[in-house]
């Protein structure tokens, strides 16, 4: 994918995803975020919920019980206690 990113969650046990995505949406601390391949990087506490998850022009949804997310360019990166997809 031309315009993917890296995504990588990680709990305490093992890495649950890591793979390539076109967009990630998480709630943090200061509101809801999108993001994207190039964006400017950042790092903030993910809240206790849904993180969304494009992939090949679907949504898939994680349950995560909060955690810490950084950002850069076209990597992502998630540390969570714990994370499970949801049906």
């Amino acid at each position: 994918m031309e315009n993917s990113l890296k995504l990588k969650i990680i709990t305490p046990n093992s890495i649950f995803f890591d793979g390539e995505v076109e967009s990630v949406i998480v709630r943090t601390t200061g509101g809801e975020r999108q993001i994207l391949r190039n964006r400017r990087p950042f790092s903030s506490e993910v809240e206790k919920g849904i993180i969304k998850v494009k992939l090949e022009n679907k949504i898939e949804l994680i349950h995560s019980d909060g955690g810490f997310i950084t950002s850069e360019y076209e990597n992502v990166t998630i540390l969570t206690k714990s994370a499970e997809w949801e049906k």
